[in-house]
């Protein structure tokens, strides 16, 4: 799958944001980071938020359904899980998500609540983003290293500029 442009991408997440305006919500992934000014590479847009958020996706994206949310569990996750598809980008959206660590106990839950949660403007929106050490967390439970590494050293380099 093709890297999605930053336009398309700040398009798409404005679509979302709107929606969720009022809801617990986050994008999370390397959607975040990018919308955060790093340099990653966007497959997808992955979004996070609690149970009745998600739930309330089914309605408000019924026109760009793929597979409706419900609960689902697999050998490494858990969670609310759907998918969608707006201006041709894949969207999968998780509530109340869990992820089975090494030692095969489930993390907390993520779901965009407060502290998980910073805002950006895209475009002259305020959206709702996952902090850089929430994503650094999720991607060291999911095993994820070359994102984990790439991140972390461009979060390293920025916080010593800002110093």
């Amino acid at each position: 799958m093709a890297s999605i442009p930053k336009s398309k991408l700040d398009q798409v997440v404005k679509k979302i944001a709107k929606k969720l305006s009022s809801q617990q919500y986050a994008i999370r992934g390397t959607a975040s980071a990018v919308l955060q000014g790093f340099d990653m590479e966007v497959d997808d847009i992955d979004v996070i938020g609690n149970k009745e958020t998600v739930l309330f996706c089914n309605q408000a994206f019924r026109n760009n359904l793929i597979d409706k949310v419900s609960y689902k569990k697999s050998e490494k996750f858990k969670s609310y899980f759907g998918k969608f598809e707006i201006s041709n980008v894949l969207v999968e959206i998780y509530g109340n998500w869990q992820i089975k660590n090494e030692n095969g106990k489930w993390s907390d839950i993520f779901d965009a609540s407060i502290d998980e949660v910073d805002m950006v403007n895209v475009t002259g929106l305020e959206v709702k983003v996952t902090k850089i050490e929430t994503e650094l967390k999720m991607f060291s439970l999911m095993s994820r290293w070359s994102a984990y590494w790439k991140l972390k050293k461009q979060a390293d380099n920025k916080q010593a500029r800002l110093m």
